[in-house]
């Protein structure tokens, strides 16, 4: 994104986008927020000829909207035109190290870019109450592979674990090498361990509502008083409680953000082709399959993922994720 020739970089301010909120953007300049709106410029793509490319007076063709639902995503490096009395317009957004994004889930076939520069994507997951919803893990991880972001998985609530099959399944994604801890802000336990973990780090905690993001938070720093709720008795689902995207800085290092429970994640700019190079554990077998990389892995004999799920090498629940996924894919 560039600057129009009247707005001089001398006049510009720099800072990081801590909190978004109907139109309005937090960002964080030598400890405090300034109130910025956006430019209309950055809601749009400039359409340039293709014979002069780096002409020094180069003329607009067509203009078109960009396909994002916002140009500003948490954790953004901006660039502002200060308005004075702490406001401004952000004129620019610098490249991006990462970032997370979904589908959004309106008829146009949008991106929701959930946060970016992020060094630990936190997946955050109930022992019980709600239950775990696999497949909404697998593709939230999907996702973090598929933008090169770490993940680490926290189950929360180890106080209430009564079901074998949660152990089981944090089993195996610990096999797959993914990082794991077992938490309860109740009792104290793992809330040390995860400091550590996530000390001078940024990181986005995803999961359902109801899961304990918030409590977790809570925590971890108790100052923050993030609102909570309890689950709701008739449904057993988790109640939303976070209702816009914020980040918040740790007293004992690192910045964190705290998203809104989501009950879906279509992924965004994935193939159903590329699906499974994004799970680790599928990696080594792909390209030894009879039909070799044009092999769905669904239906097709002699093929090594399937031989792999029959020997227990890949999980039957987390291929039974990995086909649900490329269907949805399919149907988008």
């Amino acid at each position: 994104m560039t600057l129009e020739s009247d707005t001089s970089a001398a006049q510009l301010a720099q800072g990081v986008v801590y909190k978004k909120s109907l139109g309005h953007y937090g960002v964080r300049v030598n400890g405090h927020l300034v109130d910025c709106e956006i430019s209309s410029r950055l809601r749009k793509v400039l359409e340039y000829p293709i014979a002069a490319p780096t002409s020094r007076r180069r003329r607009v063709i067509d203009v078109h909207d960009i396909r994002v639902v916002d140009p500003i995503a948490i954790g953004d490096v901006v660039q502002f035109l200060p308005a004075g009395d702490q406001t401004g317009i952000i004129m620019q957004v610098m490249p991006r190290r990462n970032q997370i994004a979904r589908r959004d889930p309106g008829l146009k076939p949008t991106e929701q870019v959930i946060a970016a520069n992020i060094d630990f994507l936190v997946h955050v997951v109930a022992s019980a109450q709600p239950a775990p919803r696999w497949e909404l893990l697998d593709r939230y991880l999907a996702s973090a592979e598929n933008a090169d972001v770490p993940s680490l998985i926290v189950f929360t609530k180890r106080d209430l674990l009564r079901d074998k099959q949660v152990e089981t399944e944090a089993e195996t994604y610990r096999k797959i090498g993914y990082p794991l801890l077992f938490t309860s802000a109740a009792t104290g336990q793992g809330i040390e361990d995860l400091q550590s973990i996530l000390r001078d780090r940024m990181s986005v905690f995803v999961g359902m509502s109801g899961v304990g993001k918030s409590t977790l938070l809570n925590a971890l720093q108790p100052k923050l008083a993030l609102r909570v709720n309890n689950i709701s008795s008739a449904s057993g689902k988790g109640k939303h409680t976070t209702t816009h995207l914020e980040m918040y800085d740790f007293d004992f290092g690192g910045r964190v953000v705290d998203t809104p429970g989501l009950k879906y994640l279509t992924l965004w700019n994935i193939q159903p082709t590329e699906l499974a190079e994004l799970l680790p554990e599928f990696r080594p077998h792909l390209g030894k399959c009879r039909f070799g990389n044009d092999c769905s892995h669904d239906h097709e004999p002699d093929c090594a993922i399937k031989n792999a799920v029959a020997s227990g090498e890949i999980s039957a629940r987390r291929y039974t994720s990995y086909r649900t996924i490329i269907e949805k894919l399919e149907a988008s």
